[in-house]
């Protein structure tokens, strides 16, 4: 299947790119800088199309004669009303016919009314951007499209968002800092197993108009998750809770942080997905557990830290 994948030099575009490429697929990336996906990929078997998104003719030249296209582009809280128009290109340049799969989020919704949130469960979040990214999704399965919504994600790769940020504070000796309780429920998933997630709608048409759900492997807490950091990384165990009024806080001195600050009630209301219909009807599950997907995480970023170090030296040499 000729399949095109747009951000795809971001965290989630890039996974989805890989994981294709391994599925057997003929894959194009559509990328800003095809140099900063070169950097970060070395997979030959990929076509890379340099472009902008925010440009409608250098959108359809790039995703022309593709039978689906996988949209990961994602844009910063700061120009997040850019995601309207990059999503609208994408849509017009599908050709007639090709399948459309769109990465969800889970703050689409408000707290949740019962257990695990399934993919019928109202979207009425109460944050102005889990407003806006409810109605790009419903924009989607609209026009046909798959969503597949998906928790926090982690793994090699992932370079920033609060597990990003746990891993590295471990990693250099610092106090792990979580928002709200440490003995909430909470769940997150690899990012091997969202990229599984997002190519399993392919050549499926019963996924065509719905929504699905990828939950992490199963619950845990932040302190389970942050124990197995420390294990990993050998470290002495530092933990720290932090009141998700600290956002609000902090939205009082920076502008661009306001609308994050909305999202806070999601640290008081846990929201698990329920993944009975993409089990069902897909075919997924998430493969790999915490234990594993830490201790890989942790290797790859050892490993990175190491490469960069001895790029510095031979270039102070």
């Amino acid at each position: 299947m000729r399949v095109a994948v747009t951000g795809a030099s971001g965290t989630i575009g890039l996974a989805t790119v890989n994981m294709l490429v391994r599925a057997g697929h003929q894959v194009r990336a559509f990328v800003r800088t095809a140099a900063r996906l070169r950097g970060r990929c070395r997979e030959e078997r990929i076509e890379v199309v340099e472009g902008d998104i925010l440009d409608r003719a250098a959108v359809a030249a790039a995703l022309s004669g593709a039978d689906a296209v996988i949209h990961c582009v994602d844009f910063s809280l700061r120009e997040f009303a850019l995601s309207w128009d990059a999503l609208r290109h994408a849509l017009e340049a599908l050709r007639p016919g090709g399948q459309f799969v769109y990465p969800g989020v889970v703050w689409v919704f408000g707290p949740p009314e019962d257990g695990r949130v399934g993919p019928e469960h109202p979207k009425t979040s109460p944050a102005r951007l889990g407003a806006v990214r409810a109605d790009l999704e419903k924009a989607v399965t609209a026009e046909g499209g798959t969503v597949v919504r998906l928790p926090d994600v982690y793994g090699p790769g992932v370079l920033r968002g609060p597990l990003h940020d746990m891993f590295e504070r471990a990693l250099t000796g610092k106090t792990i800092r979580v928002l709200g309780d440490l003995d909430r429920a909470v769940e997150y998933l690899y990012i091997e197993d969202a990229a599984r997630a997002l190519i399993a709608p392919l050549g499926r048409p019963q996924g065509r108009g719905r929504d699905y759900h990828a939950p992490g492997f199963a619950p845990t807490t932040p302190r389970q998750f942050a124990a197995l950091i420390f294990t990993s990384t050998g470290g002495a165990p530092r933990l720290r809770s932090l009141s998700p009024r600290w956002l609000r806080l902090l939205a009082l001195t920076r502008r661009d942080r306001r609308a994050a600050s909305e999202l806070g009630y999601m640290y008081e209301n846990p929201i698990l997905l329920d993944g009975t219909r993409t089990r069902r009807e897909l075919g997924w599950m998430p493969e790999v557990d915490y234990a594993d997907g830490v201790r890989r995480t942790v290797r790859w970023l050892r490993a990175r830290t190491a490469s960069q170090g001895a790029a510095y030296t031979a270039a102070s040499a």
